[in-house]
């Protein structure tokens, strides 16, 4: 490829789902349609989605992707890496990235529902993306966007990844000091010099997870376990009672909504400890609890089914 000029970064993102229509609508070819685009790997499990290109001379590729809820790295929380890599690969020469359209789908699907989301990206370098935020979408604004209706289901050549060993859950009483340093990621609320000002003028207002009373919903996930636990209840059963039985004590619908995403497992904050720590979920969260001064909190662990 002959030298690029100087990338010059764009300071607005993506247009909104009106603008999209009004501005890029164009009867586009599918010229690409890869069942396991795979994207890398995280904790050892491939990323995987599939990824539908639509192309027009003359007018920006379209991307809309597809995802199960068991293929490594999910399309929200990679969505930046992920468009940045489909634009690499199969649209360099393009000045700007694919219009991203995500989708989630259960692996049995064989009818695609609704629910797609316009991914808006802030184009920061060449191949550089960040999120500024998810636009719901319907299937009918995106048939008009590409000119033809989309597939959205998994597709028939998805293979499934092998099924992990089988764990057990077990949800264990953290010190949130203990939790690793969140890193900085998207919002600019979870960005060192906006967390020092919120915490000194002890603002809250910036975004859902600021806005929880962690210390109180906490609270309230251990007194259930321990409570559930006495009762000879297992964490799975926990798992899939605990909000009938917040609901039992009265729980605001805003409380439930943030001890949900405590307990649900598929969610709970589930940090890695050691060297490289991390977390698979929870790093605006734990950046939320540690800037509220929480004393502790509920995290997720999975064990050997037979483990003590």
């Amino acid at each position: 490829m002959p030298d690029q000029q100087p990338y010059q970064p764009k300071t607005d993102s993506e247009p909104s789902v009106h603008e999209a229509l009004r501005d890029h609508t164009a009867l586009r070819e599918r010229t690409v349609d890869d069942h396991m685009f795979t994207a890398g790997e995280a904790w050892g499990i491939p990323s995987t989605f599939r990824l539908q290109l639509f192309t027009a001379p003359g007018h920006r590729p379209v991307a809309v992707v597809t995802q199960t809820p068991d293929e490594g790295t999910s399309l929200t929380n990679a969505a930046e890496h992920y468009a940045s890599r489909v634009w690499e690969l199969h649209a360099p020469d393009e000045p700007e990235p694919p219009i991203w359209i995500q989708h989630y789908v259960e692996p049995d699907d064989q009818q695609s529902n609704d629910a797609f989301d316009l991914v808006r990206l802030r184009v920061d370098g060449r191949f550089e993306l960040s999120v500024a935020g998810w636009l719901q979408i319907a299937a009918d604004q995106i048939a008009t966007l590409v000119g033809t209706p989309v597939d959205g289901t998994r597709g028939e050549r998805y293979v499934p990844h092998p099924a992990p060993p089988e764990q057990r859950l077990q949800y264990v009483v953290m010190d949130v000091a203990d939790l690793p340093e969140p890193t900085p990621f998207r919002e600019a609320c979870m960005t060192p010099l906006r967390r020092i000002l919120n915490r000194l003028l002890r603002r809250t207002s910036c975004c859902w997870y600021h806005q929880q009373d962690w210390s109180k919903v906490s609270e309230l996930g251990i007194q259930l376990i321990e409570h559930a636990r006495n009762d000879g209840k297992t964490d799975h059963e926990i798992s899939e009672q605990f909000i009938a039985m917040a609901r039992e004590l009265g729980t605001s619908n805003k409380d439930l909504m943030a001890l949900k995403s405590l307990l649900e497992p598929s969610v709970a904050i589930a940090p890695h400890l050691g060297e490289n720590a991390t977390y698979t979920n929870g790093n605006h969260r734990a950046r939320a609890m540690k800037d509220a001064d929480v004393t502790r909190t509920v995290v997720a662990t999975w064990l050997p089914p037979h483990a003590g």
